[in-house]
């Protein structure tokens, strides 16, 4: 349809619905492989889920501009707010020839080489994280593409974090390939503590401590990754990042940093992620994905030491799926998946997670 201005516009999205048995894992219904519970310290066992706040809407605009490129897109879920049950921004940008001014997929990360999980919260080794940005995207030649964009990296950042993305495709169009770097601040927030101090009976003074201060380093991030069609039934992918100091643009890392207490200097986390899967067309309507997760934290550094007591932090997750999705018509898939995985703390406390999650979905 068009809108007032001429624009036009094309709706889509999907309705869906999931369930999921949990027999060990995390609190939700979706994945949370960096928080499941450690042995001898389950709460979340044995338990139901099922929701239908994944389903989506979106409008991709285009306008009637003489000499210009001119589009937007708007979309959104319903897995905002606290509960996960009010409506959320997912995309909402506009463009202008090469440029791209709005929300997206950071620039850092690679959807399309990520292996198939129905899952919603996305596979382990990967990122999805979409953040405000102003990109530039161009093409070298007719099978070299490449993006640089500025975005929005922590809260506490005084500078946006700078991403860039070479994408290469070969093997006429079987297969396609791309490098990624990020540099960005990290910097802690200047936070203080209140202690009531008694100076005598019943006379006591307020005395402000300073927890954290305001110190800054260097984030940065590499990754590569490619995916192949082997024949018209089988590609596989394969995806890599190394990343130091970052926690938002990777799922299921740990914190940034840590603070050290005797001076202050941060302690930048860094770890390696990794994704590896093959998807089997078994037949025009049947497909299957068996795919592999993991994050390998450094555990010779400062921060790994200072986090020998924080079990929230992680020095390794790993996770393994295996699902199978039918379209017994082209807008319906119905999809069945088996989801094992293990995270281990850095002073070797260990938890597992375990389930089998079920979907529904209509395409529009």
């Amino acid at each position: 349809f068009q809108t007032a201005s001429g624009a036009d516009v094309k709706l889509y999205g999907f309705l869906r619905g999931d369930a999921s048995y949990q027999a060990q894992g995390g609190d939700g219904i979706f994945n949370r492989i960096n928080k499941v519970d450690l042995e001898n310290n389950e709460k979340n066992s044995d338990r139901f889920y099922s929701t239908a706040t994944v389903t989506r809407l979106g409008l991709d605009f285009k306008a009637p501009v003489q000499g210009a490129d001119v589009g937007g897109k708007l979309e959104v879920d319903f897995r905002g707010g606290t509960n996960n049950d009010t409506i959320r921004i997912r995309h909402a940008y506009l463009t202008y020839n090469d440029w791209l001014f709005g929300q997206t997929t950071s620039t850092f990360l690679a959807t399309d080489l990520q292996p198939e999980m129905l899952d919603f919260n996305s596979p382990l080794g990967i990122g999805t994280y979409r953040t405000p940005m102003v990109r530039y995207s161009g093409s070298l030649n007719p099978v070299t593409s490449y993006a640089i964009a500025l975005e929005k990296g922590s809260d506490d950042n005084r500078a946006p974090a700078l991403s860039s993305k070479i994408k290469y495709d070969f093997a006429e169009g079987k297969g396609t390939t791309s490098a990624r770097a990020l540099l960005t601040e990290v910097r802690s927030r200047v936070s203080y503590e209140d202690k009531l101090i008694e100076i005598d009976k019943d006379i006591f003074k307020k005395e402000r401590k300073q927890i954290t201060s305001n110190e800054s380093d260097l984030g940065w991030g590499i990754a590569l990754g490619a995916k192949y069609k082997f024949t018209d039934s089988l590609q596989a992918m394969l995806d890599y990042s190394h990343v130091k100091g970052d926690s938002k643009f990777l799922l299921y890392t740990n914190n940034a940093f840590n603070v050290n207490p005797i001076n202050d200097d941060l302690n930048l986390n860094e770890f390696d992620a990794v994704t590896v899967g093959t998807t089997y067309q078994i037949t025009p309507k049947v497909r299957s994905t068996l795919a592999y997760g993991a994050m390998f934290a450094k555990d010779n550094n400062a921060f790994a030491q200072q986090a020998l007591l924080d079990t929230a932090q992680n020095k390794t997750l790993q996770q393994g799926w295996l699902n199978v999705m039918f379209s017994p018509v082209t807008p319906i898939t119905f999809g069945l998946e088996y989801i094992y995985g293990e995270r281990k703390t850095f002073n070797g406390q260990k938890g597992k997670d375990n389930r089998v999650g079920a979907m529904a979905r209509y395409n529009f």
